[in-house]
Parts: C-alpha cells; sequence; structure tokens
C-alpha cells in the first residue's frame, strides 16, 4: 500500500492519501564498481565517503615545474568511444603548451610539462572520484581525459572566454577539461572531472538536469577533492535559515547565465545539498536507479519514486523530507560526514 504526501497545515500532521503505485517494472542489476586501484605509497589514502573538511590539504603555490629530464615515450591511448551527442566548443592546443601522457589522462601545462605534484594530484583525485562514478563512466577505466593546465586566471578567461567567476570548464563530449592554477585547483579538478564521468552517463539519453549535474560535482568537490568553495559554507547556512528556490521551480533551471553571482551561488549549495541528501538517505544503488531513470526520459517524480519509493511519490515530498533533515540533522555543517 502506498500513500501520497500532501503537505501539512500548522502544527498539524501531515496529510497523507492511498495512491496507485506506478506500474513494477523490473530493474537493471546493480553495476559494481571499478575494483580499487592500488596507489604508490607516496600517494595519500584514499578519501572515505563525506570526508571531514578538516583534513583539507594546502594545494602547493604552483603546478609546473623546468622541463624536467627527457623521458622514455609513454604508450599512446587507445581508441576513443564515438561522441553521441553535438560537441562542445572545442579548443585546439595553443602555442606554448607542453604536453604529458599518464595512465589515465593527457596533460597540456603552459610553458612548462606538468608538475609530479600534479600528475600525482590528478592521479589520485580519479581513483577517489572512481570509488562514486565508475557505474557511470565505465569507459575511464582504458580511456584518457584530456587537461589544459593555465598558469593564470587571465589567460585561462582569454583562451577560453569564460566569465570572470568560472574556476574551470569542462567539455563533456570531448571529455577535456581547463583549469588554471589557484589554491582551489584540487576541488575545481574534481567539480569538472565529475562532470566528464557523471554527464557522459546522460549522453545516450535524455539530458540530465542542470542541479543534477551541478550538485553531483560540487559534491565531489568538497568530499572527494577536499576542498570546498569558500562561498559554500555561508550558502549552506543560508538555506538552513529558509532561503533557496521551491523544488519545482528549482528542478526546472536550465541555465544560470545572467543571475546573479549571489543567486547563482545559493542555487549551486542548494543543488549540492539535495544531492547529498538523496545519495545519504538511502543506499547509492537507489541513486543510480534514479540517475538511470531519468536518463531513460521518465520525469523526475517518477524517477523518483521508482528508485526511493514511498514516500517519494511526489518532488514535494522531497523537498519537506530535505527541510527537514537539513533544519534537524545540520547538512549544512560540512564538518561532519
Amino acid at each position: 500500500m502506498v500513500y501520497e504526501y500532501l503537505g501539512e497545515e500548522d502544527g498539524g500532521p501531515a496529510k497523507m492519501k492511498r495512491v496507485a503505485p506506478y506500474e513494477a517494472r523490473q530493474e537493471p542489476p546493480p553495476v559494481a564498481p571499478l575494483e580499487a586501484r592500488s596507489l604508490p605509497a607516496s600517494a595519500p589514502a584514499v578519501v572515505p565517503p563525506l570526508a571531514s573538511l578538516n583534513a583539507i590539504a594546502q594545494l602547493p603555490a604552483a603546478f609546473t615545474a623546468p622541463p624536467p629530464e627527457p623521458r622514455r615515450p609513454r604508450p599512446r591511448p587507445r581508441t576513443r568511444v564515438e561522441d553521441r551527442t553535438p560537441a562542445a566548443p572545442d579548443m585546439p592546443v595553443p602555442p606554448g603548451f607542453a604536453r604529458t601522457v599518464t595512465r589515465h589522462f593527457v596533460v597540456f601545462a603552459e610553458q612548462y610539462p606538468a608538475a609530479e605534484r600534479f600528475i600525482e594530484l590528478i592521479e589520485n583525485l580519479n581513483s577517489n572520484l572512481m570509488l562514486d562514478l565508475a557505474p557511470f563512466s565505465p569507459w575511464a577505466r582504458e580511456e584518457r581525459t584530456t587537461i589544459f593546465l593555465f598558469k593564470s586566471q587571465d589567460t585561462y578567461r582569454r583562451v577560453t572566454g569564460r566569465p570572470a567567476w568560472s574556476g574551470g570548464a569542462s567539455s563533456i563530449s570531448k571529455r577535456k577539461l581547463y583549469v588554471y592554477e589557484s589554491e582551489e585547483l584540487p576541488g575545481i579538478v574534481a567539480h569538472e572531472l565529475t562532470h566528464v564521468y557523471f554527464d557522459g552517463f546522460f549522453r545516450e539519453g535524455t539530458a540530465n538536469p542542470l542541479w543534477l549535474s551541478e550538485g553531483m560535482a560540487t559534491l565531489v568537490q568538497v568530499e572527494r577533492g577536499l576542498a570546498a568553495p569558500n562561498w559554500l559554507r555561508e550558502n549552506l547556512v543560508r538555506l538552513e535559515q529558509g532561503e533557496g528556490m521551491p523544488i519545482e521551480e528549482f528542478t526546472e533551471v536550465a541555465t544560470t547565465a545572467g543571475w546573479p553571482d549571489d543567486k547563482v551561488r545559493l542555487w549551486y549549495a542548494q543543488s549540492y545539498s539535495i544531492v547529498r541528501f538523496l545519495i545519504r538517505t538511502q543506499y547509492r544503488s537507489s541513486f543510480y536507479k534514479f540517475a538511470s531513470h531519468l536518463r531513460d526520459g521518465r520525469p523526475a517524480p517518477e524517477a523518483l519514486y521508482r528508485a526511493y519509493g514511498a514516500p517519494y511519490t511526489r518532488l514535494k515530498a522531497l523537498e519537506h523530507a530535505w527541510r527537514y533533515e537539513l533544519s534537524h540533522a545540520s547538512l549544512a555543517k560540512l564538518s561532519k560526514p
């Protein structure tokens, strides 16, 4: 028997009504994560899910180094899977960029080859991200992602044409990242890699909602990249105090272009918080099912119910549960798992 959440009046109990569930459908078996890869002895330990921000590591001042001694040629990447979506604006390799090939990446760094410290960073990030995102990106086991590393934000903006608030960008169809050296670089690389690994899951079906994409990317940036954006904490407090969009309006946002910065940041914080709630409230397989139903073109309320069951028969029920958890379980406190 299934009941639908209808809301509640001030001081009164929640109103529910009996509803017929969606037609039963056989679910695909859960996708097993990739086997954990062994890291070199010098690499930091893999970060557990929902890690504390108290462990945030300090970023070194620079990620490029003088030209190293000649190295032996690295193996060429295997043939890439054919792109199935319209290509995002792509960028040729700018002059003066040095190429380095690693196990999972091809890095083009401005002026000098990428330093070993940066190579270690991105390979360890890849290992951490695969703990969450392997079911969404099985191709990443064998294929490489390209990273363009700029020395400054000015060069990054001049070459890519990105706005002043942009810390990084990615081309999902081309599997490319564009970032520049900064104190937030580890988190930004984690954020943009998540777009490549997670958003690519939707390329063959319906495009994933913007809130789901940015929420997952910010979640991974915080809890796998160990670097929270400076603006996130204060905006989570605003959400805890009742700010933010109604969920029906929030989930319909297709672009934040033209919005003032404070509105964009609050929307990103809400995306992060709701995705975090969806992953924490049940098994991670429920979130995978939810994303799969969205990819198959099902409306969000139906995808939500098929993945999570009662009482999530409407988006309003999700908003009510998320708001309750936000105020009672301190989802706004980043320092607690």
